[in-house]
């Protein structure tokens, strides 16, 4: 960018400062040397009375206020100006230092968040792929047991199967014998029980009949419940070894099976067979065991890659490190520094406070001198007879003059150097940073730095000037909030991508050291296992002669059949049908054969039950046997050939089973090492140290320095500015003001002439309408319009009517400016003069003089030299509100009546006043209340 343009005008604008400077106080100088010494530049003491004075005054009233106002604004926004540097200067320190702990907090947590991400969270994932490491027999054994299961499962499951039911058969035969044997003994007494009961029933019938009865035809008991088939003819003893005999239970060859069985089960069947099972199950640990190795290697490599990420990073930490350290100390020296500019800075603002109170004190002079001008000023009174109060007034502007001589050179000195400082350094500065103009057009572009090659930035952060790193892009990219990594581009310093990359520390060929061959340590069904379960085929227990046996628990265990229950309803419908018949039962017999009912139903529940469960039982278990025995032969066939099959299957298969899964759990480590991989470099990259803390801080910077800084002194400058600018005008219409406000020393005689004609046409006005109709010395109402005559006399000053000091009963010399020989009062010869101009004219030639006659207390007078106004003094009023003379009939005693002034013979001006008693007295026409 050309700053040329820009220096030149700040040059051109402080050069005229300094001309100022030169100048200003030459012509001071010179200005009050000739009013002093020369009466020049209105030094002299006399102002030449014209019509339009009083439009004048006005005029400079009006200019000088608003100057005086504008002034005002120049000095408050100095003092508010002032504070706000204070205030910005006393807050600078702690600001900056706020700014300061901010970006030492954007470090400490940056620093903490990289050892959270990169640090305590590869920790943590490290520690999960150690311990799948470490549990490999889960992770990697488990899966590959499950894998086999669906080939291998049933296999063993048969096996195992097969060993219970060989089991099973050999304690059922054992059970049968031992049952059987026991159902023999019980059914021996159960025959002789039987045998009893059927006696003592045959016993009753025939002891029914020997007593006569139960014979006769028809009513035999017999006939209705018959005994013939209450008979226990099974036979449950043993089958003899011959193969023929009396029994049917084959115990010679149960036991020999039994035997066989027992043999193969005591040759460690079931110990052989869940060898098989535990070698299955156990393939997670053997696969724990054969990659222990591996393993260990595997972890070594990834706590080197660990160690390497730590390692990596720490540049980048000890960088962060040493930024908060600088911080730090910095923070310390901008603390010191703020706290000296703090204690200086009251110097500071009470040197402005005092150049602004100079500001002040012409600003209060001059609203003084204006409102005492106004107050004190008398349109009548000459320059020579002005009031103490104008003369204050006037007074007052001098001096607010002369204090804008003395001070003004000093305000330039202090607008001219701070603009020059203050106001390049604004725009060169300031403007160019917020706009970001600066850096785009110096640090952002290649080889602009001299020292450096490149880009500047780039140099500095990474020697490296080849990297477009610049300034404008690291502020855009904090002002977006992005990570520090990104946004100052510290790739080039710690290359996060170099650092995470896996394949540097870890190759596939250590997995491929976990692929195991195992397959030889796991067998399902062994040679032992196999030849025990051919043995027990061998033994054939199916080939047992079961039959004969088989029948004898089929058939009913009495002939008339396991339910004597019958047989007692039949016994007990012979009862009912003969019930109280004497024929058939007599004597007792008919309780008796009622007794035998319940005996033979107490004998079903007691006896016959019983012994039909433990039959039903020995049959069950006979079942039992036969289904289990004749399975054997076929299940030891299918188990044998499905253990071979597994055997094979696992030898085929399993190594090549363990390595896919190895294959997967390199698969899911590796992607726990990328997961962690992109979270890191995502969080890095686009989460860790959010930079906006430093734009904030380079927006407090420039807070601090442009705004609150800068702008103050900006603001200083321009206020001492308009301050110097008002000062100039507020010279030139200060003594302009003053020379109307002030009393003058000399007089023209016109000049004094003019004022009395003005003052006596005034005077003329304020005559009573009532003395004015009567001697015909003013215009009538028919002339003028009664409102206009009124108006006309408001505008005449009541001062014309006062007697300040009573003067007019001062006689003879003892009024000041009496001539001694008419003691009529004449401070300033005007009446001399007069009569010199009087002598050339004649009484009619004389303006407004008329021959008036003046009635007070019983007659009129006649008075010559009367002053009648002219046509122009006509338009003279009394302001509204003022107070007007009022008209007392002739004679009449009352207050003074107001008569207007005439001439003496001498030639002075005179004014009758009526006392109450209707005597004259003159009265002195002078200005005693200037």
């Amino acid at each position: 960018m050309d700053y040329s343009d820009l220096f030149l005008g700040f040059g051109v604008c402080f050069v005229l400062g300094l001309l100022f400077l030169l100048i200003f106080p030459i012509v001071a100088c010179c200005f009050c040397c000739c009013r002093t010494c020369c009466g020049k530049c209105g030094g002299k003491m006399y102002q030449k009375q014209t019509g339009n004075m009083e439009c004048k005054m006005i005029t400079f009233t009006v200019i000088l206020a608003v100057i005086t106002l504008v002034l005002s604004g120049g000095f408050a926004c100095g003092f508010f100006v002032n504070a706000r540097q204070s205030s910005e200067i006393e807050n600078m320190g702690s600001n900056t230092q706020n700014s300061l702990d901010d970006i030492l907090i954007f470090v400490n947590n940056t620093v903490d968040e990289i050892l959270f991400v990169a640090l305590n969270q590869s920790s943590w994932i490290f520690e999960v792929i150690e311990y799948d490491l470490s549990n490999v027999g889960e992770t990697v054994g488990l899966p590959v047991r499950e894998a086999l299961r669906p080939y291998v499962g049933s296999a063993i499951d048969a096996i195992l199967g097969m060993v219970a039911t060989i089991e099973a058969t050999r304690d059922g035969l054992d059970d049968m014998n031992s049952l059987v044997s026991d159902l023999d003994a019980n059914y021996t007494d159960f025959i002789e029980s039987i045998a009893d009961l059927k006696q003592d029933i045959e016993d009753l019938y025939a002891n029914c009949a020997g007593a006569g009865g139960c014979s006769a035809a028809g009513q035999d008991p017999q006939n209705t419940a018959d005994t013939t088939n209450i008979v226990a003819s099974r036979n449950f003893t043993d089958l003899p070894s011959s193969g023929t005999g009396p029994g049917y239970y084959p115990r010679t060859v149960v036991t020999a099976k039994s035997n066989g069985l027992t043999s193969v089960v005591n040759n460690d069947l079931e110990s052989s067979a869940e060898a098989g099972r535990q070698d299955f199950e156990e393939i997670p640990e053997l696969v724990q065991n054969e990659t222990d190795s591996a393993v260990g290697d595997l972890v070594n490599s990834f706590d080197d890659f660990n160690g390497e990420i730590e390692d990596g990073l720490d540049p980048m930490i000890e960088n962060l490190d040493s930024m908060s350290s600088v911080g730090s100390s910095l923070g310390d020296t901008i603390s010191e520094y703020s706290e000296t500019a703090t204690d200086y800075d009251q110097y500071r603002s009470l040197f402005v406070l005092f150049l602004y109170f100079i500001a002040l004190v012409v600003f209060i002079l001059n609203i003084l001198g204006i409102i005492f001008g106004l107050i004190g000023y008398d349109r009548y009174a000459t320059p020579t007879k002005r009031s103490m109060l104008s003369n204050i007034g006037g007074l007052l502007l001098m001096a607010s003059a002369g204090l804008c001589f003395i001070f003004a050179a000093l305000l330039m000195v202090f607008t001219s150097f701070p603009f020059l400082i203050a106001g390049p350094l604004t725009k060169i500065v300031c403007g160019p940073i917020v706009s970001g103009e600066l850096f785009e057009n110096t640090v952002d572009l290649p080889d602009t730095i001299p020292g450096t090659s490149g880009y500047y930035v780039g140099s500095t952060l990474f020697d490296n000037g080849n990297v477009s790193v610049t300034f404008t892009g690291i502020l855009d990219n904090c002002g977006d909030n992005k990570a520090a990594y990104s946004a100052f581009q510290l790739m080039h310093i710690v290359n996060i991508s170099d650092i995470l990359d896996m394949d540097s520390y870890i190759s596939d060929g250590q997995f491929d050291d976990m692929k195991v061959n195992i397959s030889d340590q796991v067998e399902i069904m062994s040679s032992e296992t196999a030849d025990n379960l051919a043995n027990a085929r061998d033994v054939n227990a199916a080939s047992i002669p079961w039959s004969d046996f088989e029948n004898e628990l089929t058939s009913d265990l009495i002939d008339i059949g396991e339910d004597l229950n019958d047989f007692a309803d039949d016994l007990q419908s012979y009862i009912d049908a003969n019930s109280g018949s004497s024929s058939v039962f007599p004597g007792s017999y008919e309780n008796d054969f009622t007794t035998m009912v319940s005996t033979i139903r107490s004998f079903q529940t007691s006896t016959v039950e019983p012994m039909v469960s433990d039959r039903d039982y020995v049959e069950y278990v006979l079942n039992a046997v036969q289904s289990n025995s004749s399975k054997i032969n076929l299940a030891v066939n299918n188990t044998i050939a499905a253990g071979d099959a597994a055997d094979t299957y696992i030898t085929n298969n399993l190594d090549s089973v363990v390595a896919s899964e190895v294959e997967n759990f390199q698969s899911t480590m590796i992607g726990y090492i990328n997961q962690f991989v992109d979270y890191i470099t995502d969080m890095i990259y686009n989460e860790v140290g959010k930079c906006r803390p430093v734009k904030n801080l380079l927006d407090n910077l420039i807070n601090t320095v442009c705004r609150g800084v800068l702008d103050p002194i900006n603001g200083w400058w321009f206020c001492n500015g308009w301050c110097v600018f008002c000062f100039i005008l507020n010279i030139i219409f200060s003594v302009k003001l003053a020379k109307f406000f002030r009393r003058m020393h000399d007089e023209d005689e016109s000049d004094a002439l003019e004022v009395q004609q003005r003052r006596n046409a005034a005077s003329e006005m304020q005559k009573p309408a009532s003395i004015i109709r009567n001697n015909q010395v003013s215009p009538s109402p028919d002339d003028f319009a009664k409102d206009e005559l009124q108006e006309e006399l408001h505008r005449v000053p009541n001062m014309l009517f006062d007697d300040p000091e009573g003067l007019k009963k001062k006689k003879g010399s003892d009024l000041p400016g009496v001539a001694s020989t008419s003691n009529e009062y004449d401070p300033d010869g005007l009446v001399d003069k007069r009569s010199q101009a009087e002598e050339t004219m004649t009484e009619d030639e004389l303006p407004g003089v008329v021959t008036t006659e003046v009635g007070g207390g019983g007659g009129g007078q006649e008075q010559a030299g009367e002053v009648k106004p002219d046509a122009e003094n006509t338009e003279a009023k009394i302001p509204e509100g003022e107070t007007t003379v009022t008209t007392e009939p002739p004679g009449t005693p009352g207050p003074a009546v107001y008569n207007p002034p005439t001439l003496s013979e001498e030639g002075q001006v005179m004014e009758n006043v009526n006392n109450n008693n209707g005597e004259e007295e003159p009265n002195i026409n002078n200005d005693t209340t200037q």
